[in-house]
């Protein structure tokens, strides 16, 4: 009997990558159909859309899973996605799906998060784009 080799065996992806990858390709994809429907919005709000609306189908998502036990978006991307700008789509995520309210150690990093995004957002619009407003 012979024994699959390293190189040959199919790559895996951790869930972290895996959640991270889809949830990237989906923001580019939406932020370049965004530009390519209206072209005169800044890159950067087109951006904030798109991953509003990704953060907001994470939190969904992760809640329709974890009630059946599935593969779950892990938290680290939850908050990554919030930390990237995607604050106003689990601020109404999570009330609505009644997500990631409870647990403590998930708030304790969800709000830094939250508020670190809405200070860059405010630091992009006010001082480094003013022509933008």
């Amino acid at each position: 009997m012979s024994t699959p080799s390293d190189h040959d065996r199919t790559p895996t992806f951790n869930p972290y990558t895996r959640f991270a990858l889809v949830a990237l390709l989906a923001v580019l994809l939406i932020t370049y159909l965004q530009l390519l429907r209206f072209p005169t919005w800044d890159v950067v709000f087109a951006w904030l859309v798109a991953i509003n609306i990704v953060t907001f189908v994470a939190f969904g998502y992760d809640k329709a899973v974890a009630l059946k036990g599935t593969l779950r978006v892990p938290e680290v991307i939850l908050l990554g996605l919030t930390l990237l700008g995607g604050g106003i789509g689990a601020v109404l995520a999570r009330p609505l799906f009644r997500h990631k309210t409870q647990k403590v150690s998930f708030r304790l990093a969800f709000w830094p998060c939250l508020i670190a995004s809405f200070a860059l957002v405010t630091v992009y619009y006010l001082v480094l784009c003013p022509g933008c407003r």
